[in-house]
């Protein structure tokens, strides 16, 4: 066998020999490959248990408040008008766009001249008026003595009586006297009001007349608001109102306290108000209902601090909604769709709890069944809840309870 192997060596000759060689190699290598090949050990499937951050309930009382947007207007605004006529012969140094006046202050005078001379005239006339009335008391009293003569004599009927003794002249001159001097009484009060005076505590927002000008009955001076109090409408939802104490004879007429802001950062504005009055209709647009919040010294005349209320103002008001005693606090964010919360159970169980809340804010919702004291709340997002599925609690975080507790 050799003899002829190595014959057909010869006859092929050494190159037809490599390559056959390889083939045979390839052959041996791919086998001893496939004898030699890993075999993949089958494991159990991984159950995966997100990690979530926790917060455990707690019941607490808390103070509420009705988040509501107000427009600041005046409460009180009138147009100054004269009661007399005149020229205007002084004006006030306040007596421009955002002077203030107290009460009873001379904001402009209207020459007194001709009604001061009408008061003396009437002073005049009061005074004849009462010497006629005395020389008429005299002759009654002469009458009286000759009629007591003559009806001795001759008798007389009751109309004589009355004219001997003249009733009706007596009658007509106390009725002068009164005539003249409730004319003096005009005359007076017309002179008191050529000095127009602020009818109470108020701020002049524009005026219409000026030193020399001619002022007729009832023409415009200025418009003028009130400083003691401004008002802020509010919009109400309806269903807050229950919430929220309204002035009436069973609570002494007093309102709920609230807190109105304007602004924000440093330039915010805080002031305190108190529900004042509820209007009987609703909005037409929003069907909301319309508070009024009164705020007392808005422009801190009287000593108030920080900027102050103007009128025209949007403002956040927070109305006192009273107090819910013995209620759990749910942060909005914890808060999910469709009224529900994810409860960690024992053993790192989820429990997906569909809960009624009893009053919502801005940051919280809260709860008085459905959850209890204790029980874990997660607050970390889960891309796929399930109810049921495994959890992991964050250990920074039970650290943390923990050491609360």
């Amino acid at each position: 066998m050799t003899k002829k192997f190595m014959y057909y060596v010869k006859q092929i000759g050494l190159k037809g020999i490599v390559p056959l060689l390889i083939l045979v190699l390839a052959v041996a290598g791919a086998r001893f490959l496939i004898q030699t090949k890993p075999v993949a050990k089958k494991k159990a499937p991984v159950v995966s248990a997100p990690l979530v951050n926790i917060d455990v309930l707690e019941t607490n009382d808390y103070q509420v408040w009705t988040p509501v947007m107000g427009t600041v207007e005046a409460a009180r605004t009138i147009t100054l008008e004269p009661q007399v006529a005149g020229q205007v012969v002084e004006i006030s140094d306040s007596f421009i766009p955002g002077g203030y006046f107290e009460k009873g202050q001379q904001v402009l005078r209207i020459d007194p001249l001709d009604y001061e001379l009408a008061f003396k005239q009437q002073q005049a006339v009061v005074t004849e008026a009462e010497y006629n009335l005395k020389v008429e008391s005299g002759h009654q009293r002469v009458a009286g003595r000759e009629w007591k003569l003559l009806k001795k004599s001759s008798g007389g009927t009751a109309q004589e009586a009355e004219l001997a003794l003249r009733k009706p002249h007596l009658e007509k001159a106390e009725a002068d006297l009164s005539s003249a001097q409730a004319k003096l009484k005009k005359a007076r009060v017309d002179l008191a009001r050529t000095s127009v005076t602020a009818p109470f505590a108020c701020m002049l927002l524009s005026k219409s007349a000026d030193l020399g000008a001619y002022l007729s009955l009832s023409e415009a001076i200025g418009t003028i608001v009130g400083t003691d109090e401004f008002w802020v409408m509010t919009s109400v939802p309806v269903d807050r109102i229950s919430h929220i104490e309204i002035p009436s004879a069973a609570n002494g007429f007093k309102g709920a306290k609230a807190r109105v802001v304007v602004g924000s950062g440093r330039s915010a504005v805080e002031k305190e108000g108190e529900v004042l009055k509820l209007l009987p209709s609703l909005e037409s647009k929003g069907r909301m209902a319309r508070v009024i919040v009164s705020v007392k010294d808005p422009l801190n005349l009287k000593g108030g601090e920080g900027p102050p209320l103007l009128l025209g103002s949007y403002a956040n008001v927070y109305i006192d909604s009273g107090k819910l005693e013995q209620v759990i606090a749910i942060p909005r964010t914890a808060f999910r769709d469709n009224d529900t919360l994810w409860i960690m159970k024992e053993g790192g169980v989820l429990d997906i709890r569909h809960v009624e809340p009893i009053w919502r804010d801005q940051d919280n919702v809260y709860l008085n069944a459905g959850v209890s004291s204790g029980e874990k709340l997660v607050v970390t997002d889960i891309s796929a809840p399930l109810q049921g599925m495994n959890l992991r609690e964050n250990v920074t975080t039970a650290e943390k309870v923990n050491n609360n507790g």
